[in-house]
C-alpha cells in the first residue's frame, strides 16, 4: 500500500473514532456512504442526500490536524496531498512545496464558505449538528487568524525544476486579515475572497453563534474593518497590487471590500466602518462587471480567465448591501443580476468553463483560444500555467452557480426563472465528476500541467452545501 495511502486511511479511523455518531436518514446508511467516500454521490437520489455526504466528508476528513481547512485535495484518494505525489517533472507555483500550495490555497475562503453553509443549514432545520459543524468550521477561521499575527513567512531560497526563487514573502503586519496558511504556516500571502468571504460567514453566525462566541466575532470584524482601512493592497507569490487603483480589478474587488466594512458596522457600531462603506459604494456601488469596465477603459477585446469566477463575491455582496441599504437595494439587485448571466460566458453544455476565453467587451461574444506557450525567456515565472494558454475547462463557475443562482432566484429579477432552472439542474445532475478542479477535454495538456485534472476543487465541498441551504432557508422550492 503506498505510504499516502495508508496515512489517509489512518486519518480516516482517527476522525471517524473521534467523530459523534450522526443519525441514519438514509436507506443506505451513513455507514455505507462513509466507506465509498465521495463516490456515493454517484447513486444518491435526491439533492439533500449529496449534500449531506458532501457535509459529512467535509467535517470528518478535511481538516488538518491544527484544524486548518484543506483547500485543494487528491481528486481519486480524497485525501490532502502529500509530496510524493508530484515530480520533478510537474510545474507548479513558485515557493512552497506543490502540496503545500494547493492544500492550503483557499483555506480561510473555503472554511467561510462552509461556515455560511452551516449558518442556513440551521436557520432552515434547527438540527443541532449544524452547530456542530459550524463550530468546527469557525474554529478553522480562528486558527488561520491568529496565524497573521505569528512571525512572517519562510525565507530563503528553494529550487524547483532548476529555477531558484524566493521560498515566501515577508507577511504583512498586524491583525484584522486572513492568509493563505501554505504548510499550515503564516504567510504574508491573502487575496480579497480569502477575507470577504470568511467576514461574511462571521457575520452570519454571530446570530446563532454560542454566547461567549459573539464578543470574539465582533472584535475581529472589528479588526478586520481596521486593518484594510489602512489600504488594500494584496501580496500574491510576489505580485503586488494595490486592489483600488488596480484596473480592471478594482471593481469586482472593491464591492466586496465595500460589503466587508458595512457588515463590521452592523455588528461593531464602529462609525468608520460606515464611512469606509459609504467612500467604497461612491466609486463601486454600481457593480460593472468586466465587459463594462474593459469597454470604459477603450479595450475592445481580452484575455478572460478567473474574472468570471468572482462572480460569488460580487453576487454575495450585492445580497448584503440590499438587504442593509434597502434605498439603495434596487441598484444592487441589478448588479447582482447581471454578474450572474455574465458567468455563464463560455460555460459548455455539462456546466464546465473555458479557462482561457478571447471576450468581446461590446457583444460579450467569445471565442475559445488556441493552445499556445511563451518562449521560455518570457515567462514571468515559473509556473507553466501562467505562460500559456490551453483550452482546458474548470468548473469553478458550476459550483458557484448553486448559491449564487439561489441568491438571483430569491430577489425575483428578470434572471429568476432561468436561475431557478440552473440551481435544479445543479443539483439534481450533482456528481463526484463536478468536484474536479480542471479537466481536458481535449487532452491538451502538456505532461507538466496534467497532474491538474486529479485535482478535487475544495471550493464546491463548500459551496455545494451552501447554495442548497441558502435555497431551504429562504423556502424557494426550487426541486
Amino acid at each position: 500500500m503506498p505510504p499516502s495511502r495508508r496515512v489517509f486511511l489512518q486519518n480516516m479511523l482517527l476522525a471517524a473514532a473521534g467523530s459523534a455518531a450522526l443519525p441514519s436518514f438514509r436507506l443506505r446508511g451513513a455507514e455505507a456512504d462513509e466507506a465509498a467516500g465521495l463516490r456515493a454521490l454517484d447513486a444518491a437520489a435526491t439533492p439533500l442526500e449529496r449534500v449531506r455526504i458532501i457535509e459529512r466528508y467535509v467535517h470528518r476528513h478535511h481538516y488538518d490536524p491544527a484544524g486548518l481547512m484543506y483547500s485543494h485535495t487528491d481528486w481519486e484518494e480524497e485525501r490532502a496531498f502529500v509530496p510524493s505525489d508530484f515530480s520533478p517533472r510537474d510545474s507548479t507555483m513558485s515557493g512552497p512545496e506543490a502540496s503545500e500550495w494547493l492544500n492550503y490555497e483557499n483555506s480561510p475562503m473555503i472554511a467561510g464558505l462552509f461556515l455560511a453553509a452551516q449558518c442556513y443549514r440551521y436557520r432552515a432545520t434547527r438540527d443541532p449538528e449544524a452547530l456542530a459543524y459550524a463550530r468546527q468550521a469557525f474554529h478553522a477561521l480562528e486558527v488561520d487568524y491568529r496565524l497573521t499575527g505569528q512571525g512572517t513567512a519562510g525565507a530563503g531560497l528553494v529550487q524547483k525544476a532548476g529555477i531558484i526563487e524566493l521560498a515566501g514573502q515577508p507577511r504583512s503586519p498586524g491583525s484584522g486579515w486572513f492568509c493563505k496558511p501554505y504548510g499550515g504556516i503564516p504567510t504574508g500571502q491573502t487575496s480579497t475572497e480569502q477575507n470577504f468571504l470568511p467576514a461574511w460567514s462571521l457575520y452570519l453566525y454571530h446570530a446563532i453563534a454560542p454566547e461567549e462566541v459573539r464578543p470574539r466575532i465582533a472584535q475581529m470584524l472589528r479588526e478586520i474593518s481596521q486593518h484594510w482601512r489602512r489600504g488594500y493592497v494584496i501580496n500574491y507569490f510576489g505580485s503586488i497590487w494595490d486592489m483600488e487603483t488596480s484596473y480592471p480589478r478594482a471593481p469586482r474587488h472593491m464591492i466586496s471590500w465595500a460589503a466587508v466594512h458595512r457588515m463590521a458596522y452592523e455588528i461593531t457600531q464602529d462609525p468608520g466602518a460606515y464611512d469606509e462603506y459609504n467612500r467604497l459604494d461612491a466609486l463601486f456601488g454600481y457593480m460593472p462587471t468586466p465587459l463594462e469596465t474593459l469597454k470604459g477603459l477603450g479595450e475592445p477585446s481580452y484575455v478572460s480567465t478567473e474574472d468570471r469566477a468572482f462572480h460569488l463575491q460580487v453576487v454575495i455582496a450585492g445580497e448584503v448591501l440590499a438587504e442593509l441599504e434597502p434605498a439603495r437595494g434596487e441598484r444592487y439587485r441589478r448588479g447582482l443580476a447581471k454578474w450572474w448571466r455574465f458567468s455563464h460566458i463560455a460555460q459548455r453544455e455539462d456546466l464546465s468553463s473555458y479557462y482561457f476565453i478571447k471576450v468581446d467587451t461590446t457583444t460579450g461574444a467569445w471565442e475559445k483560444l488556441p493552445a499556445s506557450v511563451k518562449p521560455r525567456a518570457l515567462w514571468t515565472n515559473s509556473f507553466m500555467l501562467e505562460n500559456g494558454i490551453w483550452p482546458i475547462c474548470w468548473l469553478a463557475n458550476h459550483e458557484r452557480q448553486g448559491i449564487t443562482s439561489a441568491i438571483v432566484a430569491r430577489w425575483g429579477s428578470e434572471e429568476a426563472q432561468p436561475a431557478r432552472q440552473r440551481w435544479t439542474r445543479i443539483y439534481g445532475e450533482l456528481k463526484k465528476q463536478d468536484l474536479h478542479w480542471f479537466i481536458d477535454p481535449e487532452h491538451s495538456l502538456p505532461p507538466e500541467l496534467t497532474w491538474m485534472t486529479r485535482v478535487m476543487e475544495g471550493d464546491a465541498l463548500a459551496l455545494y452545501p451552501l447554495g442548497y441551504w441558502y435555497a431551504q432557508a429562504h423556502r424557494l422550492n426550487l426541486t
